[in-house]
């Protein structure tokens, strides 16, 4: 295992982000990646971004070269699809570490959901499935789960630690500011120093 390396997944539901919260959703994600990046531990970041029509994907990147651009675009369907597109990610990254070579591998791997509401478009994964491969990936390969989220429901459904779950308020002005301040204090306190 690379002891100096974390690799950060995202899976990021859009779809209920309105267009007066986008300026808003970037800010804080920029602020949340530099508070990762003055850690000074090397991360690279994987991810989907889903909407009903169209997903954006980032294979890999050094956190430093990640830019946050239409991510949190919305197709206006309302679709979340977070069920599909999260096993999805799960099971390309674990193919992707299982063919890379242990020297390599990163020694913490975290994934990170946020949702806007209940799945209602998944047609492969039901909450069951990705209950068990959270389980899974959480005990064999000792991966750790974050959740941000308007519904508590979704943390009892997937099996995600109550003090790895944010809860978005969208009676605040703005949404994203004090989540992701909350997500950076937890992640933080999960990451590894630097060896």
């Amino acid at each position: 295992m690379n002891d100096k390396l974390t690799l950060q997944l995202f899976a990021f539901d859009c779809n209920d982000i309105p267009a007066s919260q986008h300026d808003n959703a970037v800010k804080a994600i920029k602020k949340f990646g530099a508070a990762l990046r003055a850690t000074g531990r090397q991360q690279n970041v994987s991810g989907t971004r889903f909407t009903r029509s169209h997903d954006l994907s980032v294979v890999n990147t050094p956190l430093e070269k990640f830019r946050v651009k239409e991510l949190a675009d919305s197709d206006g369907s309302g679709a979340c699809v977070m069920l599909d597109r999260t096993a999805d990610l799960m099971d390309k990254v674990g193919v992707r570490l299982a063919n890379t070579p242990e020297e390599e591998r990163p020694s913490q791997v975290f994934l990170t959901i946020v949702t806007f509401g209940r799945d209602n478009a998944s047609t492969k994964t039901t909450y069951e499935k990705l209950h068990d491969m959270i389980a899974h990936q959480s005990y064999v390969y000792k991966w750790k789960f974050f959740l941000m989220t308007d519904f508590s429901i979704n943390m009892e459904k997937l099996g995600i630690p109550e003090e790895n779950t944010v809860l978005i308020k969208k009676t605040e002005k703005n949404w994203f500011s004090r989540p992701f301040e909350e997500l950076t204090e937890i992640m933080l306190k999960n990451l590894s120093p630097e060896r």
